[in-house]
């Protein structure tokens, strides 16, 4: 049995194995901010998604050191069979079903681990209902909780018996059966040394066009039903289908009464699941939940909760007026950063997957969800990629407008500060002056599109007008992961002196401060904004530098990777209305890019080709396009250099995205 996660392969590789271009091969970048985009189709217009926030006292209860260090799949199964939203009380009990789980010792410096056992699935039981290290409980037997060989899906609770249902693999990776587990509750916590399994109980589905399973989202209606969710998988894209079946609670152990949607009726016939017309949702993922929301905007509707596309950085939610819909379009409402923050680890292969929300876990008006974090094609390196991650859904309030894109100039700048324990940074303005913001480049910045362990985790911002004081703070940040911090001010000040107080350095145990740049800026009174100004970049080669593109400067990005066609993909942020770009390119006649295409995406996989440039041989490129909205805009480069030229290495110097004009 080898480490790396066969599930994980399973569950994710038809959708990256299949029509591999140019297009559908490239990294998802992610910002921790959420995203305006609704990424259905559009039926009216786009309201903002909920707000979203990391929930890291729950992210932090499965950082641990030695032991269970690292799973996926995580499910949450209330024992005492309440599931609503939180139903969880001090006395409650909580199981969590975990899939492919690493066993070992952590190094505390570095978060490497020495790995001393691997089993397809585990368990845990938390006792109360908050993140408490000191009441939870790993359960990693050497054939695993729940048996080896097969991978976990949802349970549920039922007079006494924990039920959940688990699948293996055939040798192509994909499910061949679906077993039903029945674990023995002895004193309300799972009696692991009694678990029963009955193998192959018919729930899957096996076509030569399709694969469908049920039992990875389990949910108590109220009407006496449990709702057993599935997916469709179109085993030529890898495209995954949302499906459902019910039973009656007290009859969940009896396949044979399980009833399954047709998109008309619910018949005792598994295959209408195949059926287009009992599809309840697209493109979600292999995991994901289906929660009834009893207050705030969606009250008396259901939330369904997943990743899109099974592997991407896009947790959604839509919303359904049943348990079997029909659901909206889905809402983007986070971005994972993982696959950004640490790219460099794992040369770009970090990615997320299956997203569900856990209702007993929550909070009033606040829905808590996870996600997991895996590395492609190889053991992660270190313990932050390969566990779970939580955030809060609030269920009241509606994510805040994302700020517009300002132009600025600098006022005053330091660069390459390193500092101890309690050192600060002044910048002498050189006399009053009306600042409205800053910029800080963190360690990360010119190294990899993705921060660093080094990146400034915790700082604060003030300003005076004497250099003795008093200093007043105009801006706070924790938990930073960003490798760029560019703010601006709820209101301009007027001040001589800026400083910049670093409370926490890194994100590991250094305590050394390591800043790039630290400048006071003013808004530029004139111009158009550079809507990609200072916005995350990633290339297909030469990733190190492909920030440059955005930040102004006189250095290059330089791909010199030889590829047929390369690219150079722009994050935005949230969608922007795009009416002209500018391409700087490296200046030289000869080197100056001859051919390439400018695209746009709203969700960093499908591309859309807005311009296309042929026979180039000016320095600068300025170009005026039909609007378009997006999140994401590239250039792809099919001849980077005239034909003379010996060397075909890709030069940009600079890439800039700008509104239409008014």
């Amino acid at each position: 049995m080898t480490t790396v996660s066969r599930r994980t392969f399973l569950r994710t590789h038809a959708a990256l194995a299949t029509g591999l271009s140019v297009s559908a091969a490239l990294p998802a970048t992610a910002l921790a901010a959420p995203s305006e985009a609704r990424t259905g189709p559009a039926t009216g217009p786009v309201t903002r998604p909920l707000a979203a926030s990391r929930a890291d006292e729950w992210t932090r209860l499965f950082d641990r050191r030695s032991g269970w260090i690292g799973a996926d799949g995580i499910y949450s199964v209330p024992l005492d069979g309440r599931d609503g939203l939180a139903s969880a009380t001090p006395g409650s009990r909580t199981a969590f079903i975990f899939s492919d789980t690493r066993i070992g010792t952590v190094d505390p410096r570095d978060l490497t681990y020495s790995q001393t056992g691997f089993v397809n699935n585990s368990s845990a039981v938390l006792a109360g209902d908050r993140p408490d290290p000191a009441r939870i409980t790993f359960v990693t037997q050497e054939t695993g909780a729940f048996g080896n060989g097969f991978w976990m899906n949802d349970g549920i609770a039922i007079d006494g018996t924990l039920y959940a249902t688990g699948f293996a693999p055939d040798a192509n990776w994909n499910a061949a059966r679906v077993d039903l587990i029945a674990v023995p509750l002895t004193g309300g916590t799972p009696d692991y040394t009694a678990v029963r399994r009955t193998e192959n109980v018919g729930l899957l589905v096996r076509t030569s066009t399709y694969i469908v399973m049920f039992g990875v989202g389990l949910t108590p209606g109220p009407d006496g039903y449990v709702y057993a969710y599935g997916y469709r998988n179109t085993l030529a894209d890898g495209h995954k289908d949302l499906v459902v079946a019910r039973v009656r609670r007290e009859q969940f152990a009896d396949i044979a009464s399980w009833r399954f949607w047709s998109g008309t009726a619910w018949s005792p016939d598994i295959t209408v699941s195949t059926h287009d017309a009992a599809v309840l949702h697209p493109d979600v993922s292999t995991e994901l939940s289906v929660t009834p929301i009893p207050s705030g905007r969606y009250a008396g509707k259901w939330l369904l909760v997943y990743l899109r596309n099974v592997n991407s950085t896009g947790l959604e939610y839509a919303v359904g007026s049943s348990p079997i819909g029909p659901f909206e379009p889905g809402v983007r409402f986070y971005n994972c950063p993982e696959p950004y923050v640490y790219a460099s680890q794992t040369e770009g292969g970090t990615y997320c997957y299956n997203a569900k929300a856990h209702p007993s876990l929550s909070d009033d008006g606040r829905l808590l969800i996870s996600y997991n974090v895996n590395r492609l094609g190889a053991d992660p390196l270190t313990t932050e990629i390969y566990r779970p991650r939580f955030v809060w859904l609030d269920l009241h309030r509606s994510a805040e407008e994302p700020a517009t894109a300002r132009a600025s100039t600098d006022v005053a700048v330091v660069r390459d500060w390193t500092a101890g324990p309690g050192d600060h940074l002044v910048l002498d303005l050189g006399g009053l002056r009306t600042i409205s913001g800053y910029r800080v480049k963190h360690a990360g910045y010119e190294g990899s599109p993705a921060p660093s362990a080094f990146t400034t985790r915790d700082f604060t911002v003030e300003v005076a007008q004497r250099v003795q004081g008093p200093w007043r703070a105009v801006d706070v940040v924790t938990g930073n992961v960003e490798n760029l911090t560019d703010r601006r001010f709820d209101r301009p000040v007027l001040a001589r002196h800026v400083r910049l107080t670093v409370q926490r350095p890194t994100h590991s145990d250094d305590t050394t401060t390591r800043v790039l740049e630290f400048a006071a800026v003013a808004d530029a009174h004139s111009g158009v904004p550079d809507l990609a100004r200072y916005r995350p970049a990633v290339a297909d080669a030469a990733n190190s530098t492909a920030h440059l593109v955005t930040d102004p400067g006189e250095d290059l990005w330089v791909n010199a990777s030889g590829h047929a066609i390369t690219w150079l993909s722009v994050d935005l942020g949230t969608d922007r209305t795009i009416g002209r770009y500018v391409v700087e390119h490296a200046g030289a006649p000869d080197l100056n890019t001859r051919d390439f295409l400018l695209q746009s995406s709203d969700n960093d996989k499908l591309w859309t080709t807005r311009d296309t440039v042929s026979g180039n041989t000016s320095a600068v490129t300025d170009r005026t396009v039909p609007p378009f909205t997006a999140r994401y805009v590239r250039l792809v480069i099919t001849r980077p250099v005239a034909d003379s030229a010996p060397d075909r290495a890709t030069r940009i110097r600079a890439l800039a995205a700008y509104p239409p004009a008014t």
